[in-house]
């Protein structure tokens, strides 16, 4: 039966992985490259594997353990499904970024800087939760839960505000706009995931 130790290795290549889906989709959406995106989706599969075998590692391990032991198999079962629901999301973004590229649908050049400044901060987030796991320095956790808790809501907020501006001056067309904004709220619920998964890691013993 593998232990603790184990498990939080795996977990932390689960991030790792969960990390490495998000760049490469940004990527994806960058270049307009439909093969970049579909690698994701392999990735995504990869992940929901980990998923499932994590969490029946979790309850095997939990038989006979003490309360702190319990205490911390519960945190690390709610990370790792934070990080499967994180791949959910992306895979949202990938269809999103897939009907964009299929219809040929244009962002403005203000759009794209938009989301690149959200995609930079949730990006951030989601890094500093792979280096608090892989380190186990709780410092790169406790930076996530620090930073001003609504501040990726405002910018998505903010940014939604903003496309529906240009939607009525007819700077963009209605179908790109609906995408602009799915991408704009599947990003920032990857940053809740996140910072859900910073909270268990701070709360670790």
């Amino acid at each position: 039966m593998e232990n603790l130790v184990i498990i939080r290795e795996k977990i932390n290549q689960m991030a790792e992985l969960a990390l490495s889906m998000l760049k490469n989709t940004f990527d994806g959406f960058m270049k307009h490259d439909s093969d970049i995106l579909t690698n994701v989706l392999k990735d995504e599969e990869r992940l929901n594997g980990m998923e499932r075998n994590l969490n029946s590692s979790l309850v095997a391990i939990s038989e006979g353990k003490g309360a702190d032991d319990k205490k911390n198999i519960m945190l690390l079962s709610n990370i790792v499904e934070d990080l499967e629901e994180i791949g959910d999301y992306i895979k949202d973004m990938i269809e999103r970024i897939e009907i964009k590229i299929e219809e040929k649908l244009l962002f403005s050049d203000d759009a794209v800087d938009d989301y690149k400044h959200l995609y930079n901060a949730v990006e951030t987030e989601l890094a500093d939760v792979q280096k608090a796991l892989g380190m186990n320095d709780k410092n790169f956790a406790r930076r996530v839960l620090c930073g001003t808790e609504d501040h990726v809501d405002n910018l998505v907020q903010k940014y939604r505000e903003t496309h529906t501006q240009r939607l009525m001056k007819g700077i963009c067309l209605p179908r790109a706009c609906n995408m602009f904004l799915n991408l704009l709220d599947f990003t920032g619920q990857i940053s809740h995931h996140a910072k859900a998964i910073a909270k268990n890691i701070s709360e670790l013993k």
